[in-house]
């Protein structure tokens, strides 16, 4: 994501500043946050839809930074949930400062995000905000109460990759675009490319789980099913009748050692179960294409195709 770099320099030095605080474990746990890296792929893609309106620079940034900080609450939130002891390759803010002080870093973002939002959204842009997280946390609820539920089927899975990932990506779009002045069609076909890019975005995210380089990803293989979260390769083995028995019987006992995890992993690999997802994956980051043909030609258009060649090959 070279091609950002600059963007994502002023977006790291503006959220450093907006989010200055009297307490320095405050300060320390969001600089570590700021500096361990992330692609800011949400918060620059409210930047390029923002192109194709009547582009306030002043007002993008803030925009960007709010999204970008909204995210970062997630995550921290997430790993408070998860234990997690890493993000990125780095130390979480749990595992680093304890969970008591983790809600309040995550709280913190919360709060310093909706200033930005509350300053820089209209009515309607607000309440798009409202809906879409009420909607992941929904998704996050869900994700959790389905915890070691070998059931769970594709569909199951899609609504919640929807709610958990690619409505943050469509609001991204929208807000971008809706607050540059765009309505109707351009409107309709950002929100959506950003959808649909967002459901590829987690697909390969769940397959790295299974394929990546751990020292890239920041995780280690496997991470997910350890945890008890059945991604879309685990629930394609399971439909697998060639590994569907063995895999029922190692899914369901929900207490995995090391070698179950190394099994199933093997199965995966094995079976079809990477290119069942793999295409399915593409299938989302096809329909992204077709709405960016409805786009007009420019620089704007020109970046998100470079996030689509991007998105096609990332190791990470």
């Amino acid at each position: 994501m070279t091609r950002f770099n600059d963007f994502r320099i002023e977006l790291n030095n503006y959220m450093k500043k907006h989010c200055e605080s009297r307490r320095d474990i405050l300060n320390t746990a969001i600089s570590d946050l700021i500096n361990g890296g992330g692609k800011r792929l949400r918060p620059i893609m409210i930047n390029i839809a923002a192109g194709f309106g009547n582009y306030n620079k002043d007002k993008i940034i803030q925009l960007a930074s709010g999204i970008e900080l909204l995210h970062m609450a997630t995550l921290v939130h997430d790993d408070i949930i998860d234990e997690g002891k890493l993000r990125r390759g780095r130390e979480t803010a749990q595992h680093r400062f304890g969970k008591n002080i983790a809600v309040f870093v995550g709280d913190y973002l919360l709060a310093k995000s909706y200033i930005l939002f509350s300053n820089n959204l209209s009515r309607k842009g607000l309440n798009s905000l409202n809906k879409t997280v009420r909607l992941i946390c929904e998704g996050e609820i869900a994700q959790f109460q389905e915890k070691y539920n070998y059931h769970v089927t594709v569909r199951d899975y899609l609504k919640r990759i929807r709610r958990k990932t690619a409505l943050l990506f469509g609001l991204s779009t929208y807000l971008g675009a809706y607050e540059s002045g765009l309505r109707d069609n351009l409107l309709h076909h950002l929100y959506n490319f950003g959808l649909e890019l967002g459901m590829s975005f987690q697909i390969q995210d769940d397959l790295l789980d299974f394929t990546g380089d751990e020292e890239k990803t920041g995780k280690k293989v496997g991470q997910d099913m350890a945890a008890g979260i059945y991604t879309l390769p685990v629930i394609c083995l399971l439909e697998d009748g060639n590994y569907q028995k063995k895999a029922w019987q190692l899914l369901r006992q929900g207490d995995f050692t090391e070698r179950d995890i190394k099994q199933i992993t093997e199965m995966v690999k094995e079976s079809d179960s990477l290119n069942r997802s793999k295409t399915m994956g593409e299938r989302f980051l096809t329909r992204a294409i077709n709405h960016l043909k409805s786009l007009p030609a420019g620089k704007p258009r020109d970046d998100l195709y470079y996030i689509i060649d991007w998105q096609s090959s990332r190791e990470k």
